[in-house]
């Protein structure tokens, strides 16, 4: 905890440090919005010398911070919004009556964000029959210290990793083989309702049905394999977790690659360094390797599946599909996706 954050506690939280530590982590996990604000508004002043008088003046100031400055103040931060030995704090939403401190392990959050999505997808499915838990991290955010050190995190299934490196390397094999590039069509940027509509139209040289095509096989293949996948790492549970460093200039950050759905039960979020630290596996050449398989045995559906579509398709044939407006809020922040 650096000092200005301690004189930030003790000027607006006066009672913190007279708490025990139980006490402690049920005031971080709900801490008050005027709380949070007036510490946030205090380190700002601290730390880089800017005044903040209201939360849109925040939000304003927040939107020119470098990178270094974001890991300084969630750094700064983070000692009074994690919990456990690493302050760890899972950076997603959570229903009003619950928090980190509802979930011991990473288990209990995981089975419990995915029976939560089952429900939404039951809803919003006509006959959904539902899937089988295999655990379902899939590039979560947290933040926690290591070894007294701010960090970034991600969080992530084995089979989720491994789906997510095949998906982007599938798309640029694809973009190889169909050059393509995105073009406005006539009602890009157009005004409706509270924003502006995103309107940009595939233009593959006369070539996007069949760029439709190979991208809808892919799509279905990549599914077929990421399940094909979840089944095996549950049979063989390894129980380990890959802890692969993936730091950019001014955002240190690890991400935790978790090999089945038993290991989640093993690692506990009070203690969540440790726990990862006992069941890690340091040779990070399986991870590649595996990783390397999986994109050549992409590689080779995708050849085929080219050589096929660019021989026997027939564009004639249009298959329905539901048609989706895109609307850019104007107050989103997202206006550059309009350029």
């Amino acid at each position: 905890m650096i000092p200005e954050l301690i004189r930030a506690i003790m000027r607006f939280i006066p009672d913190y440090f007279t708490w025990d530590e139980k006490q402690q982590e049920e005031y971080r996990v709900h801490m008050p919005e005027e709380d949070a604000f007036a510490v946030r508004q205090f380190l700002m002043t601290k730390l880089f010398g800017i005044t903040i008088a209201n939360a849109d003046e925040m939000d304003e100031a927040e939107s020119h911070m470098t990178d270094a400055q974001w890991t300084t103040i969630n750094g700064a931060m983070l000692p009074l919004q994690g919990i456990g030995e690493d302050y760890f704090f899972l950076n997603e939403s959570f229903a009003k009556e619950k928090s980190t401190l509802s979930f011991p392990t990473l288990y209990d959050y995981d089975f419990d964000d995915f029976q939560f999505q089952e429900k939404w997808r039951r809803k919003d499915i006509t006959d959904y029959q539902g899937k089988p838990y295999y655990g379902s991290l899939y590039s979560t955010w947290a933040r926690l210290q290591i070894d007294g050190k701010f960090n970034y995190a991600i969080l992530s299934m084995l089979a989720a990793h491994i789906n997510s490196e095949v998906d982007e390397f599938g798309h640029d094999y694809i973009d190889e083989l169909i050059p393509n590039k995105l073009k406005p069509g006539k009602n890009h940027r157009k005004r409706e309702e509270n924003g502006y509509l995103f309107d940009m139209k595939t233009d593959a040289n006369g070539l996007e049905p069949q760029l439709k095509e190979l991208k809808h096989r892919f799509w279905s293949h990549l599914q077929e394999t990421y399940d094909e996948l979840q089944i095996e790492f549950s049979k063989t549970s390894e129980q380990q977790v890959f802890i692969v460093n993936t730091s950019r200039k001014d955002e240190p950050e690890q991400h935790f690659i978790f090999t089945d759905k038993d290991i989640l039960s093993r690692i506990h979020l009070k203690t969540f360094m440790t726990d990862c630290r006992k069941a890690e596996q340091t040779n990070h050449s399986i991870l590649t390797r595996r990783i390397e398989k999986e994109k050549e045995l992409m590689r080779q559906f995708i050849d085929e599946q080219h050589a096929d579509i660019m021989v026997n398709f027939n564009d004639k044939i249009v298959k329905f599909s539901k048609k989706n407006k895109i609307i850019i809020h104007k107050d989103s922040g997202l206006d550059g996706l309009l350029d």
